[in-house]
């Protein structure tokens, strides 16, 4: 029997009870680096499949740690506290894992928790709701997990296999760029600077003169020293991959967070000024009825995991549920390979039970 090829899925956990998003995660892995971001690693030798797990320890307090754990991972679990019920953290997950899936093709797979003697005659209800919501969003056929036994994250596991397979059938084959979304920096006595991240597109390769770029000013070469996935040392990675790069260069962890990324040389631009066509979620609830230049709130953009304040500066009014053609000024460079900067639209204030996803952009070329 031929050995199944081993992959790497990038998993987010998103709900309002951490201790439950905790165990999900401690079942697909042990506990790793910990900041605003929780991750959990393991290489299940039974499946011969890596899964990284991620979780945003902040949330819903703050909103930051959420998109961005959300742009690092391709697979979304929503865990649903049957205790709690669907709230307004909830709501607003939803309105994260539907916009994610929509625009960048994400897969979600729901779990409903605390099962127990004192919730189970809650359980008829909360699903039947949970379908009816999920009917108003693009993942009618989201697949629902209850969790019981220990077999049940098994299961989990089986269901995440099965969409990263089908994330992987949708990857282009046809792109050369590379990019690497970083979400840690440490230096390591001996090697150097090291950063831990995603392959999000192209591959990468030990040796490879790459660039890191997200800076206000001139980018920066670098080398890849060498590749390392779940503590072993490889010569390549791929799209999908979770890896740890030692970074040969002028470089200190100093000089990098998650407004960076490393990517192909010379294929990435930087804009700050964009006519973009803005689409606002039928759910946020603008001051006076609209979105538009003159309504004195502090918008966000986020490209990748770099955030900017933003202004409408021209350009229509648009109502929830709508979407419009204005020009957008960032107070930070945002980067694109030339396709054009695509990105989420939010508040960054702390969570009051109102929603903060405003909705999202993508720049008309």
């Amino acid at each position: 029997m031929s050995q199944v090829e081993e992959q790497n899925f990038v998993v987010g956990i998103f709900g309002d009870n951490f201790e439950l998003r905790q165990l999900i995660g401690q079942s697909l892995g042990a506990p790793g680096t910990k900041s605003d971001l929780l991750f959990f690693n393991r290489l299940d030798s039974t499946l011969n499949h890596v899964f990284c797990a991620i979780t945003p320890v902040d949330y819903p307090d703050k909103i930051k740690p959420f998109l961005q754990a959300l742009s690092i991972s391709n697979i979304h679990v929503l865990v649903i506290d049957l205790e709690n019920g669907l709230n307004a953290t909830i709501g607003e997950v939803l309105v994260g894992l539907d916009l994610y899936h929509s625009i960048f093709n994400t897969k979600v797979v729901a779990i409903i928790d605390g099962i127990n003697s004192k919730t189970e005659w809650k359980l008829p209800d909360i699903k039947a709701k949970l379908r009816t919501i999920l009917k108003t969003t693009s993942l009618d056929d989201t697949y629902i997990i209850e969790i019981r036994h220990k077999e049940d994250y098994d299961k989990l596991k089986l269901k995440i296999i099965e969409l990263g397979s089908e994330i992987k059938e949708t990857h282009s084959r046809n792109n050369i760029n590379t990019k690497v979304l970083i979400d840690h920096v440490f230096p390591v006595k001996g090697i150097g600077t090291v950063i831990l991240g995603v392959v999000k597109e192209g591959n990468i390769s030990a040796g490879q003169m790459l660039e890191l770029i997200g800076y206000e000013d001139i980018n920066k070469k670098v080398i890849i020293r060498s590749i390392q996935k779940h503590d072993r040392v490889f010569k390549t990675a791929q799209i999908g991959d979770r890896v740890g790069l030692a970074l040969k260069g002028n470089i200190s962890p100093e000089d990098v967070n998650r407004s960076n990324i490393i990517a192909s040389q010379g294929k990435f631009v930087n804009e700050n000024k964009i006519n973009a066509s803005v689409h606002i979620n039928k759910f946020y609830v603008p001051k006076g009825g609209v979105v538009k230049s003159s309504d004195g709130i502090q918008y966000f953009g986020m490209v990748d995991l770099k955030i900017s304040p933003l202004k409408f500066e021209s350009g229509e009014e648009i109502k929830p549920g709508a979407s419009g053609n204005v020009v957008i000024q960032f107070d930070k460079n945002l980067y694109h390979d030339g396709t054009g900067l695509k990105g989420i639209i939010t508040e960054l204030n702390k969570f009051n039970g109102k929603l903060r996803i405003i909705g999202h952009f993508h720049q008309i070329i």
